[in-house]
Formats: C-alpha cells, structure tokens, sequence
C-alpha cells in the first residue's frame, strides 16, 4: 500500500510532453507558458504542464500526440517515452486493466535507452532525474499490478532516492514535496500499524504539509497532491477534509474518473450514501466504457444495506465484464456475503468456492465458508425443531422422538 502511493505520486508528478514554441497546441486552453526553476528550455517544460493537465482531463489522445510530438522535437530528452508511458498507464489505471500493455512496455524501453544517454550529462541534471523517478515509479506501479512486489519496492526506493537529490539540488522546485509527503505519511501509517515492521517516528504531520505545498507551489502536481490529500485524509477517516480536496479537483477536472471513482468512496466512507451512488453514476454518464465502476456501485449498495438486489446485480455485472483474477476473486466473495446476508446459504457457498477457487492464496473466503455452513447447521436445525413442534400439535405422537433421533445423527456427524 506504501509503495502505491509513492507510485501514484511518482505517476502523477511525471506528465511531459510538447514541442518547439512555434507549434506547441494548446490543447487545455491553460496556456503554460514552461517557467521553471529548473533550466530546462520553456517549451520542453510547458509540455509537460500541458501533458499533465491532457492526462488529467482524460484526453488521451491528445496527450499521446503531444509526447509524441516531443520525443521528436526534443531527441535529447527522455520527455517523450515517459510521457507516453505515463498516458497509458494512467489510461490502464482507471478500470484496472492492461489493455495497453505492450505500448507501455515499448515506451519504458525507449525511455531506458534515452536515460543511459542523458545521464552522462551535466546540464538538466534534476530534470532528467526526476524524469527518471518518474519512470521507475510507473514501473513499480506496473509491477505491483502484476504483483511483483520485491520489484516494485526496489523500483519506488529507487525513485524515492532520485527525488530526494532533486529536492536537495533544486529547493525552488516544489513537485519533488509530494512524493515525499507521501513517503513520510505512509511510512508512518505502516510502521504503526504492522507488527515487526521497526518504527518510523510519527511523520503523518510533516507528509501532510509537504503535499499541501506541492499542491500549492508544484507546477506539475497541484491535482495529483489534490488526490494524495484526499487519500490520506481518507486513511484518518477525516472524512470533511477528503471531501474538501475531492471536490477541489472535481472543480477543475470533472472527467477525471480516477478522482470522481476516489470521490464516490468518500461519500461511502461518510455513509453519504446519495451522493456517493450519485458521483459513480457519473461516471457511468462520461466514461461509459467504465466497468470498474460497477464494483463501487455495489459496495455503495452493500454497505448501506438499502438494496441486496442492488449490490448482487451491480457485483454480477461487474464479474461479467471480465476483471482480472484478483478482483474477480473479490466480486465473487461479495456475491456470497450477500447471498449468505439473505440466508441463501447454498448460493452463498458457491460463490464463496469460486472466490476461494479464483484466488487460494486469499484466506477471507475459506473463512467464510466455514461461518456459513455452520450457520446452515444452525437454520437446519431450527426448520427440523419448528417442524417437530408442528407436528406434535398436530397430534403425532411420535413427532418428538424422531426429532430427537434426527438431532443426535447430526450431532454425530459433526
């Protein structure tokens, strides 16, 4: 979880992209004018703002054809690859799939090439590593998706230590702060909350505020800070001040699917169960194609308890459309917790075998099969005692023995 909100960070930081000043498109209508403390050419560092706020729009294609135009334009700088990379990653981040796989890695090869060169020189220093901190943090994203765990920790270290040199050299550049803000606050949360990990000192504070001045001062991060605050804000259960920062973003990026899908989940944190249901509808209204949506609705639905019927169909939707092994594992075990919510324990054991089935290594549905099938005991029982009454005011006299014969048997089987 630590590494992926450094990785989040590091994605959200690293949007390039653009070309020479005369045919730069100002596709965003922001008009980034490229000033930067850094040194690096104006054009090559508004590409990156306009890249950034393209990404952020979820205008995809548009953004892909300002890095492209930008690995053309500037041949000497990684900008170009990892901006692309970035739009794809992103791109897959939304409903949390890999549709863009081989493009991604064509471009984290292209960026590695174009990193071996650029680290011999001197001028753009900073730049070009936190460029670098860029990329390796889209690979550790990459590679916790496809859990790669040791690899994405060692990729997110690694970027961790760029960006600190970058921070140290350049104190002006204000972007490096938040992913060090999220280092100092998910470091905390870790370290207080897992047993045998050595303790961190409690930074939550300090990572708080280094985002809060990314956001304010970075000229690449003020929305993806936005989206770390609302986070963190959400781990503290600070459920005002996530709502806050959700709604600053959405002010300015109403189509950001990834901060209106973070938006939703803090209504549903904040049992606004209405307005939660209603930001993932909207969803549903400008990205269509959104399937991962379909998770969130039903979690709404099941949580509020309002509407079983909701929450299985949304949770079956959802498993139909195809989502990878993990998260077919979840949607099925929630398809049993609401089966066994409506005491239909056969259906619930089926679906908790296939979530157990799906992902084995995952203990929560093995667990739960064996509440369920001693709650089956339990209602089976309870039928066999009512029936037994029945009948012994029935008259039946023989009612009572075969039901204390009955009983003993299931005693003995268990």
């Amino acid at each position: 979880m630590l590494t992926r909100r450094i990785l989040l960070v590091l994605l959200a930081l690293a949007v390039p992209s653009l070309a020479h000043a005369g045919l730069t498109k100002n596709y965003s209508g922001k008009n980034f004018d490229g000033k930067n403390p850094l040194g690096v050419p104006r054009p090559e560092f508004a590409a990156a703002q306009e890249g950034l706020d393209l990404v952020y729009q979820r205008r995809y294609a548009e953004a892909l054809e300002i890095f492209e135009i930008a690995g053309i334009d500037f041949p000497d700088s990684p900008l170009g690859p990892v901006g692309r990379a970035v739009a794809y990653q992103s791109w897959m981040f939304e409903n949390y799939d890999y549709k863009w796989d081989g493009a991604f890695k064509t471009e984290v090869a292209e960026a590695g090439q174009r990193f071996k060169a650029v680290r011999r020189q001197r001028d753009r220093k900073s730049w070009n590593q936190f460029l670098e901190a860029v990329m390796l943090g889209l690979e550790a994203m990459y590679d916790i998706r496809h859990l790669e765990y040791l690899s994405a920790f060692n990729q997110a270290w690694d970027a961790l230590e760029l960006i600190k040199k970058v921070q140290r050299a350049e104190p002006d550049f204000k972007d490096p702060q938040l992913a060090l803000g999220l280092y100092n606050y998910w470091r905390t949360v870790f370290t207080e909350t897992v047993d045998g990990l050595p303790k961190f000192g409690d930074k939550r504070a300090l990572g708080i505020k280094q985002m809060l001045e990314a956001k304010e001062g970075g000229l690449l991060a003020p929305a993806p800070a936005s989206l770390c605050l609302t986070y963190s804000y959400m781990e503290q259960e600070n459920w005002a001040a996530a709502e806050k920062e959700g709604n600053w973003a959405h002010e300015r990026y109403p189509t950001n699917l990834i901060n209106e899908m973070t938006l939703g989940r803090v209504y549903r944190g904040a049992k606004k169960w209405e307005k939660s249901l209603a930001a993932f509808a909207n969803i549903q209204r400008f990205a269509p194609e959104n399937t991962r949506v379909l998770w969130h609705i039903g979690e709404t639905w099941y949580k509020s308890r309002k509407d079983n019927r909701k929450a299985f169909d949304a949770f079956k939707a959802y498993l139909e459309s195809g989502p990878a092994k993990e998260y077919r594992a979840h949607a099925q075990y929630r398809l049993g917790q609401v089966e066994r919510r409506n005491r239909r324990y056969e259906q619930a054991l089926y679906w908790l075998k296939q979530a157990a089935a799906t992902n084995p290594k995952w203990k929560a549905p093995a667990e739960r099969i064996v509440e369920v099938e001693a709650e089956q005991v339990r209602r089976d029982e309870r039928r066999k005692e009512k029936y037994s009454k029945q009948r012994e005011r029935a008259g039946d006299p023989n009612a009572k023995k075969r039901y204390l014969e009955e009983k003993a048997k299931t005693e003995a089987v268990e």
